[in-house]
């Protein structure tokens, strides 16, 4: 059975400002790799490196579509649809919208729902993965993928794993929370639990099961919203006034917690980073516009100005033609309250 790829593009990634911008948010960006995030995604499960895939639908904020056909047609990747989403409603609004769509053609369809904004180092060993989730999902699970927890990092959600349902799959016996770093030391040594990556597998109608279970006013506003979508251009427009309607919430809360349905693939080792802040970006500009004398374990980027560092440890320095963020490396999640303080004064031509 081919595997449908649901690529969701609608994060903003405030944690990477102010390279990512509402315009153009972090997925669209060349961080890790010669090609953005949302391009190695694409890629990942693309019919040109295993036949197994379908071309892939994409479900991204309104004002992207063009950027996510000029970035496809780009790597040679032809979507089945691009499909636009008024507002933003969290990820268990995109995977109604995803399972109604594929729905549309054949109800049993697996799905693979991704986020655009990871990066795998292991794009073989991601599909292997996919391979043997398939199976948990043909059985009718909704299958999530655990990464080994090599850190005890706080800031991912975790997987407890429950009875092996086969080889490499289990049942899953909870979800965790962003935990205390003492707790997330104990997951990291106790073997059963993984890094919540956030990609699901599953067939359309087992999620639109589950949906009317335990979400049935958010898959009955997605699905209308489908279904009076319009063409816009070369893109589908969900209707406005129905999505916009749709209870916000993530798939997790809304159905995988609930569900008796949920399965994890484990120990999934494909070099996955959630690039979710400067600290995560591992590479470096070794461009021109950067120069370093006795600088270290610095993260620097610039598009715009050089950006010279001398004698410093441990910052980020990120410089647009607009904007200078300089931040110490080990408190990058407070990139999000610059954001929101910009917000605040009103600086929406730096948002």
């Amino acid at each position: 059975m081919k595997i449908q790829p649901v690529i969701m593009s609608g994060g903003s990634g405030t944690r990477l400002w102010p390279m990512s911008r509402a315009s153009h948010p972090k997925q669209f960006l060349k961080l890790v790799t010669d090609k953005s995030m949302f391009q190695e995604t694409a890629l990942r499960v693309s019919s040109s490196h295993d036949d197994a895939y379908r071309n892939p639908v994409v479900i991204c904020g309104g004002k992207h579509g063009a950027i996510v056909a000029g970035q496809l047609s780009e790597i040679g990747v032809e979507p089945a649809e691009i499909i636009l989403e008024p507002c933003p409603r969290n990820t268990a609004a995109v995977a109604a919208v995803a399972a109604a769509w594929v729905a549309r053609g054949e109800e049993d369809a697996l799905i693979l729902l991704m986020p655009a904004d990871h990066h795998i180092a292991d794009d073989a060993g991601f599909r292997k993965a996919v391979a043997i989730g398939a199976k948990a999902a043909e059985d009718g699970y909704i299958a999530t993928f655990g990464i080994k927890a090599k850190t005890p990092h706080t800031g991912y959600g975790y997987i407890e794993t429950g009875k092996e349902l086969s080889p490499s799959v289990y049942e899953v016996a909870a979800f965790k929370e962003k935990p205390g770093r003492e707790t997330a030391e104990s997951y990291v040594k106790d073997g059963r639990h993984y890094w919540n990556a956030g990609i699901f597998l599953y067939r359309a109608s087992a999620m639109l099961d589950e949906l009317s279970k335990h979400a049935p006013d958010i898959k009955a506003a997605a699905t209308v919203a489908l279904d009076k979508s319009v063409m816009c251009g070369s893109a589908l427009r969900l209707d406005e006034a129905t999505f916009s309607a749709c209870p916000a919430n993530s798939i997790d809360y809304a159905v995988m917690e609930k569900t008796d349905k949920a399965a994890i693939v484990a120990q999934v080792d494909v070099g996955w980073t959630d690039i979710g802040s400067w600290s995560e970006v591992a590479s470096q500009d070794k461009s021109d516009n950067v120069v370093c004398v006795n600088a270290a374990n610095n993260i620097i980027r610039s598009d715009g100005p050089l950006v010279a560092a001398a004698g410093v440890d441990g910052l980020i320095i990120v410089a647009t033609g607009d904007t200078v963020l300089v931040a110490r490396r080990d408190n990058a999640q407070e990139v999000r309250a610059v954001v929101d303080e910009l917000k605040k004064r009103g600086r929406e031509d730096l948002l």
